[in-house]
């Protein structure tokens, strides 16, 4: 398994957790849009396809999420699918975000 940065350059597995275990570092961005929270984090694995940023939404205030996408492969990608998250939810199809 190979595990990078934000910036995507490798680490090793002992930087890797200490990053995951820092929300402010994980969190690249959040939005509440009617009701909904939409959250877009670093995950930092490679080899999984998609896993470096997920994008996910919570309807309880944050006690669950559910994922949306994990797709993103850069954190501007990952920006750019945060807010077409937010844009959805704002238009009302939040019934792909549940």
């Amino acid at each position: 398994m190979t595990y990078r940065d934000r910036q995507g350059q490798q680490i090793e597995l002992t930087e890797w957790a200490a990053l995951r275990n820092d929300i402010a570092y994980r969190l690249v961005a959040e939005d509440q849009a009617d009701g909904v929270i939409v959250r877009t984090v670093w995950e930092g694995i490679d080899d999984v396809p998609g896993a470096m940023f997920a994008t996910g939404t919570s309807r309880d205030g944050g006690e669950s999420w559910q994922s949306m996408r994990t797709d993103a492969r850069t954190e501007p990608d990952a920006l750019v699918q945060h807010h077409e998250a937010v844009e959805g939810v704002f238009q009302g199809s939040t019934s792909s975000l549940s």
